[in-house]
């Protein structure tokens, strides 16, 4: 007999612990199972103990640095991995089988794989769930070199089991763990050498600052290639094929090969059985997470392109309250702080120079850069060898993205990620107070910097703000032209909407060319804020089911015209509403089954069109998709009018005598039938 959960959670790292804590906490039955230990790769393999080597390698190199090669720096240097192992396990003793079985949660240990689309066995022992969430991790990339054996490789998952310091290390990769793992040994006199397959080392990084982390490496002694890839391995030395040619080769002895190329998820057995679909890259989810078994939802660094543990954490956190609001409340995008804990430390977020350059173009935006030796404290700490970039948006001061390599920028980073999230500008930091002297004055000098800056290009900024706004504002003022001479013509008859619509109907329906003005009408609705579902109920009160083409013409119409609109006022996608932006990235990557979707779901029509035109979605995807998907929504409404009486409706306004049944029968089916497909096409439409 199987043993049944609220909710199953696969592996127990940063992610997986916070969804299954969080879970129970609101009462679910909760079991958690972990293959190999608790904690997962970041605690016992990855950011704990990286951080724990680093921290004492740099304490043990400013030792020698100050005082000479001592017996007891030595000593301090050689128990650099049992330090590294006593902090995993002080990290480990918060997260215990015990504890978590405390909290109500059953944990079981082993390899669980699905053995349907609501259960799961692990070894003899089979669960069935309503809810499951994957968050089993990631593990190291692999790499196949000619003649390198096994026991000189070293990656994340045995460095740490390591008991002396290897002389000499070489270094495939010079993302963050490669360098963060091969600056460590460096410290710790290891003679390190990087092999970078890029045309440049820290090449994720603004060109600013990985010019400075290039210099600071090779002033250790640590040795760069760039463009080069390791041949073959002969005899404890790699042959390195230096920019593409072996020509240039290079032989590197190594006691020890740090392999940091990347990651690979760990995907759990039987996802097939399951229903879930998954790639190379990881499972496949939707914006909510969840998989294409609607029961399962994935997270971390199994599902996320950006495999860190603070995005698993807050992703788990999401994903908990989308559960228990059972989908009124679903995850958003957010900016992700990224961090690099070199010494000194690289923090990122938001968008590049070439990265702003490409969205908003180089006339619009402004580089921002703060020597670090303009701030006090970095001067006291004589480490001014740093750099704070911000790429900001002229005028307005708003910061598009920051990049900064200095001593606690993984605080500051922070501080800059808050900023973001809720649009302080480069004039409120510089307006702010902040301590004196911390480093963190960089962030009041870059508004110093753009002030200064901006106050010199106003006259040109401004000018070409006006105009490149003129015809914006031509626009605007036409149409708000338009809506006073109708609400003057609405006062001066002293007409209510509805008589003001029925005016409008009467004299449409005089003419014998009334089909063609409706459609004409309803294509210009959107500019005039005239709500479209009444317009469609009068179609089918005046054209009865005639109304149904007539509307679909005209909706599409309309919808161009609403997309035209957004496309011609959008700026930037701070404009979007709140309720088109959780629908950003399926907008862009589905914009065909989503805007489907939408329009199925009643979503309000003209929001869809102007939020569509405002992100710049496809046109053509985005009309099809208005054709299709607002035919039932349109009969729908015209039923409704069309069950109506005109003779009646005229003289008596909306009575129970005036309704056809039959066609109020009719919109019902209708309706519903619009929901279920929407439902069905939901999940497609946001992966």
């Amino acid at each position: 007999m199987k043993q049944a959960f609220d909710v199953v959670v696969i592996g127990a790292g940063s992610g997986g612990l916070t969804a299954a804590v969080g879970l129970s906490k609101v009462g679910k039955s909760v079991l958690l199972v972990e293959r190999e230990h608790l904690g997962g790769e970041c605690t016992n393999s990855g950011c704990i103990p990286s951080k724990a080597l680093l921290h004492l390698a740099a304490a043990y190199h400013e030792a020698i640095t100050i005082t000479g090669v001592t017996e007891r720096s030595e000593t301090y240097r050689q128990s650099a991995f049992s330090y590294v192992r006593e902090k995993i396990a002080e990290t480990l003793a918060d997260e215990t089988k015990e504890h978590f079985e405390s909290l109500g949660i059953t944990v079981v240990m082993g390899e669980a794989y699905f053995t349907g689309k609501n259960s799961i066995s692990v070894g003899d022992t089979s669960y069935s769930f309503k809810k499951a969430v994957i968050a089993t991790g990631s593990a190291p990339r692999q790499i196949e070199i000619p003649g390198l054996s096994p026991e000189h490789i070293l990656t994340n998952q045995n460095l740490f089991n390591l008991e002396t310091i290897p002389a000499r290390t070489l270094v495939i990769g010079g993302g963050p763990i490669g360098m963060e793992m091969g600056q460590a040994l460096a410290l710790l006199g290891s003679h390190v050498t990087i092999i970078e397959n890029g045309d440049r080392f820290a090449k994720q990084e603004d060109e600013a600052i990985s010019s400075i982390i290039t210099k600071t490496f090779t002033d250790l002694g640590i040795t760069i290639f760039t463009k080069a890839k390791i041949e073959r391995v002969e005899n404890g030395v790699a042959v390195i094929d230096h920019d593409g040619t072996m020509v240039t080769s290079h032989e590197v002895p190594f006691d020890k090969v740090l392999v940091a190329i990347g990651r690979v998820p760990n995907l759990p057995a039987g996802l097939d059985t399951a229903g879930v679909n998954a790639t190379e890259f990881g499972i496949t989810v939707d914006s909510t997470w969840r998989t294409s078994n609607k029961h399962i939802y994935a997270l971390g660094d199994v599902a996320a392109r950006l495999k860190f543990t603070h995005v698993a954490d807050d992703t788990a956190r999401q994903v908990i309250t989308h559960l228990v609001t059972r989908g009124l409340i679903s995850p958003t995008e957010k900016l992700v702080p990224k961090v690099t804990y070199t010494q000194p430390e690289i923090g990122q977020v938001g968008l590049s120079w070439n990265e702003a350059r490409e969205t908003f173009g180089e006339e619009n935006i402004m580089r921002i850069e703060v020597p670090l030796s303009q701030n006090d404290r970095a001067r006291t700490d004589s480490a001014t060898a740093g750099v704070l970039v911000v790429v900001a948006k002229r005028l307005s001061g708003s910061i598009l993205g920051a990049h900064l390599i200095s001593p606690r920028a993984g605080e500051l980073i922070s501080t800059l990620t808050l900023a973001m999230e809720n649009n302080i500008s480069l004039y409120r930091l510089r307006s702010t107070i902040f301590a004196y002297p911390t480093y963190s004055l960089l962030l009041k000098r870059a508004g110093d910097y753009f002030l200064a800056k901006q106050i010199t290009t106003l006259r040109t900024d401004l000018t070409k703000f006006a105009l490149g706004q003129l015809p914006k504002i031509l626009a605007a003022v036409a149409w708000l032209y338009g809506l006073l001479a109708l609400y003057n013509y609405q006062e001066a008859y002293g007409l209510t909407a509805t008589e003001l619509a029925l005016r409008i109907f009467d004299f449409i329906t005089s003419t014998p060319w009334a089909p063609l003005l409706y459609i004409l009408i309803y294509a210009i609705r959107p500019l005039t804020f005239f709500p479209g579902t009444a317009l469609t109920i009068l179609s089918g009160i005046f054209f009865g089911l005639w109304g149904i083409p007539y509307t679909m013409v005209g909706a599409t119409l309309s919808a161009a015209v609403a997309y035209g609109a957004g496309h011609f006022f959008s700026a930037s996608l701070s404009r979007v509403t709140r309720l088109i932006k959780p629908w950003t990235t399926p907008l862009h990557t589905h914009p065909f089954l989503t805007i489907l979707s939408m329009r199925l779901t009643f979503f309000p029509f003209d929001m869809v069109a102007y939020g569509a035109g405002l992100l710049q979605v496809r046109f053509l995807p985005f009309l099809l998709a208005t054709m299709l998907g607002t035919v039932l929504g349109i009969t729908t409404f015209v039923s409704i009018g069309a069950s109506i009486s005109l003779a009646d409706f005229l003289e008596h306004g909306i009575t129970t005598m005036a309704i056809n049944a039959k066609f109020i029968f009719l919109s019902v089916v209708l309706f519903f039938a619009s929901i279920a497909v929407s439902k069905f096409l939901k999940k497609k439409s946001l992966m």
